[in-house]
């Protein structure tokens, strides 16, 4: 069952890229990003999701977005978690064909994106791998808006759904489970789906893969980094050929997750 888990994720991540090589018009992008994660327990039940992402294009050198997203999180138990929160997007004018518009002069332009969002995390984990099956809904709020000279246009929004689901496995080096101070590999595959009225040339949105190998430090720290590949779909056609553009972006994803316990922390104040 492990091995089915593990070849339906790198199947995935290859069937974009060798689909698109075919029916579509491929751009390609150098990319970075770099992310901090963390999930603080308030309550017996209860998380403050924070998380702020830096993603760059030329592997470091240049903006493609920045994301910060702010949540509330449910345990109902150790397996499940429930999820709604906010986030604030910037997206910026990067490579070939940018979904941030250039002005007539060819100035770089960046877009505002305000999210609403949902999901459901869901922890199954089988002999030596640690699994993990990732439910979002994202309700959107797009400031790409353009008036007839191609200046974005403040205040005005567009409104767009998008669904994502994402499997993520881990395994320890050596060992049976992932301790302290141990080294481990990691590997996940999320596909996003656009929705909505605004959504009109096609309803994948990106598929994401990513594998690497992670160093957990304690129970509430670790650090991970690994290979990045990013597939795209262009809202609009490629300029010349008039065939749908498909934007790939390989490089590496580098993450430190570090969580706090408040509440063992306020025991600890009480017992001084």
């Amino acid at each position: 069952m492990k091995k089915y888990i593990i070849s339906a994720i790198l199947c995935i991540a290859m069937i974009f890229p060798a689909f698109s090589e075919h029916f579509r018009e491929n751009v390609y992008n150098a990319i970075g990003w770099y992310g901090y994660f963390g999930d603080h327990k308030i309550a017996k039940k209860w998380s403050i999701h924070t998380e702020y992402q830096l993603r760059r294009t030329d592997f470091i050198a240049f903006w493609q977005q920045s994301l910060a997203r702010f949540g509330v999180n449910y345990h109902f138990t150790d397996q499940v978690m429930f999820t709604i929160g906010y986030a604030q997007a910037q997206t910026f004018s990067y490579g070939e064909l940018p979904i941030a518009k250039l002005d007539l002069q060819g100035n770089e332009q960046s877009f505002p994106e305000h999210r609403i969002y949902q999901d459901i995390l869901l922890k199954n984990n089988t002999g030596r791998f640690e699994i993990s099956h990732r439910f979002k809904l994202e309700e959107r709020f797009l400031g790409n808006i353009y008036d007839s000279k191609n200046d974005r246009i403040p205040g005005k929004w567009n409104f767009v759904m998008r669904f994502r689901y994402r499997v993520r496995i881990a395994m320890p080096i050596q060992g049976n489970t992932i301790d302290d101070n141990e080294f481990y590999i990691h590997a996940f595959d999320e596909i996003l789906i656009g929705a909505g009225e605004k959504i009109k040339n096609n309803i994948f949105d990106q598929n994401r893969f990513n594998i690497g190998v992670g160093y957990k430090l304690n129970k509430n720290c670790k650090f991970e980094i690994g290979y990045f590949n990013q597939i795209v779909m262009k809202p609009a056609s490629h300029p010349i050929t008039k065939l749908p553009v498909v934007e790939s972006n390989n490089g590496f994803l580098v993450g430190i997750t570090y969580n706090i316990d408040f509440t063992s922390l306020k025991k600890k104040e009480e017992t001084k």
